[in-house]
């Protein structure tokens, strides 16, 4: 499998779902601002959504794609058709039995998630009413979770990807459509949510039969799906980590108002480069490197898992140091109008500045965690994830007591730091995985054009705010302005060091079968 071309079809079909997500959130931040009305919609969609991404990014996809790539590459077409039907009745009946118990245990599981809207009565039964109508789009995420990794593990890469723009454009449908026939945004983006649950479950459902993908629904329960909920239940810990530590952060944010909003926006722009690179390389590695280590070629799983960490690197670092220091234009010009005020432009611009410290390791937990499960190892990953769990739960009130919701954010950036610390140990221990020397070099390289980007992009802001910062034709003018003329002067900087011509590239990253 050529992991670079399959992580290209996946980010590119995410670079589209991020776009319709931003005119999402562009919408959300007009009429709902950032403030009573939008903490209440990010709260009740922040925990179905938890799932969608531990799911389709995490925990399905690690768990189900090493068992079911087996059995497709030993050419058990009803075998692995069984257990695919099989995952997929389980959750189905599981995640319907879960929504029903926490729909009418609403109050007292909002209580759980949100305890700082508890005193303000119209805010929390407003909340209470609003998440028991998104909540039932768990049942069809779990669905189309399975479905998603199906195709993956058949090297079928952009429908799954290009799922999540069905929900932003049916959510911006909802938005349009209530700002012309009603005011009742948030009852319309709930049901919303709700409805392209459904319609991303038919698109799915017909893509696995025109693909000729067996699927096979049968009282037989396949040997395989013991192994399964053995790398499933760890697998929804270690691979959600990030996930469930901002869930953690809006538990804590819900104590001060509007914070759970300007986090969320926050997060919407860091995850853009962790969707493209970190999770599209560990959704593409898993599957190749599972082959490989049947095939029992774990030197060429070293070579693929390094030379994934290497143009990881080369992508993530400069961006993490782009989102520091234009972090906010990017709201401004994202966001700032309507109900979004320039005081909570600067809000979540602080935010954002603490969540790019930890963008790079972000991304490396998404490659190095698959690793584990493509050894069939959950033991060790749910360990790391529930110590990393903990500290960050520890930094998150202890920031927060101090300097508010910006210290959840750099919580979480430091818990993601220390996860990768820990996972490179025990893989480096297991003798799953070490780096070798020729990392070092362009590491370094990265590095140095990266501090000179810093440097460029300080001196670049400084001129926008007097050239380009008043009319909203000038800002976009200004910002595209920086940020192609930043890509041309990195990559122009990277160009010097040979292993990052077109050839190396080619050599070093496109990794076949």
């Amino acid at each position: 499998m050529n992991i670079l071309k399959s992580s290209a079809i996946y980010s590119f079909f995410t670079f589209l779902s991020r776009i319709f997500g931003f005119l999402r959130d562009i919408l959300i931040a007009n009429f709902l601002g950032a403030g009573f009305l939008a903490d209440i919609f990010f709260v009740a969609f922040r925990f179905p959504n938890t799932f969608r991404r531990i799911f389709s990014e995490g925990a399905l996809n690690s768990a189900f794609v090493p068992i079911y790539s087996k059995l497709v590459l030993g050419k058990e077409k009803n075998e692995s058709g069984i257990f695919a039907g099989n995952i997929i009745s389980i959750l189905t009946f599981s995640t319907l039995l879960i929504v029903i118990l926490v729909e009418i245990f609403m109050p007292y599981f909002i209580q759980l998630i949100a305890p700082g809207f508890i005193e303000d009565e119209e805010k929390f039964s407003k909340l209470v009413y609003i998440s028991r109508i998104i909540f039932p789009f768990l049942i069809f995420i779990s669905i189309s979770s399975i479905y998603s990794s199906i195709l993956n593990a058949n090297g079928k890469f952009a429908l799954s990807a290009a799922l999540p723009i069905i929900l932003n454009v049916t959510l911006c449908l909802s938005l349009i459509f209530s700002y012309y026939f009603s005011n009742r945004f948030l009852e319309f983006l709930s049901w919303g949510v709700l409805i392209a649950g459904i319609i991303q479950v038919i698109f799915l459902f017909f893509s696995i039969n025109s693909n000729k993908i067996v699927v096979l629904f049968t009282r037989k329960i396949s040997s395989s799906v013991k192994g399964f909920f053995n790398l499933f239940f760890p697998s929804f810990f270690s691979s959600g980590l990030l996930q469930i530590n901002i869930l953690i952060g809006t538990i804590i944010a819900s104590y001060e108002s509007g914070a759970v909003s300007y986090l969320y926006y926050a997060e919407r722009i860091y995850q853009l480069p962790l969707a493209l690179v970190g999770i599209a390389l560990g959704i593409a590695l898993l599957p190749s490197i599972s082959k490989k280590i049947k095939e029992n070629l774990l030197p060429e799983v070293h070579s693929s898992i390094e030379k994934t960490i290497k143009f990881a690197l080369i992508i993530s670092v400069p961006a993490s140091i782009g989102i520091y220091f234009i972090s906010d234009i990017i709201i401004q010009v994202l966001f700032e109008r309507g109900e979004f005020t320039s005081f909570a432009t600067a809000e979540t611009s602080s935010a954002l500045k603490m969540f790019s410290f930890g963008l790079v390791a972000f991304i490396l937990v998404k490659i190095l965690t698959p690793v584990f499960f493509a050894y069939e190892n959950a033991r060790l990953p749910l360990i790391i994830s529930f110590f990393n769990l903990a500290i960050n739960t520890i930094l998150s009130v202890l920031l927060f007591y101090h300097i508010g919701f910006v210290g959840i954010a750099l919580a979480t950036s430091i818990s993601a730091w220390l996860n990768v610390l820990v996972l490179y140990i025990f893989l480096s221990k297991k003798k799953y995985f070490n780096l070798s020397r020729a990392i070092v070099s362009p590491l370094l390289v990265v590095i140095c054009a990266s501090a000179v980007l810093g440097f460029y992009l300080l001196v670049a802001s400084y001129y926008y705010s007097y050239y380009f910062n008043e009319f909203l034709v000038y800002k976009l003018l200004g910002i595209s302005v920086i940020l192609l003329s930043s890509i041309i002067l990195y990559f122009f900087l990277i160009s010097f060091y040979k292993p990052f011509s077109y050839n190396e590239i080619k050599k070093n990253f496109l990794i076949n079968e």
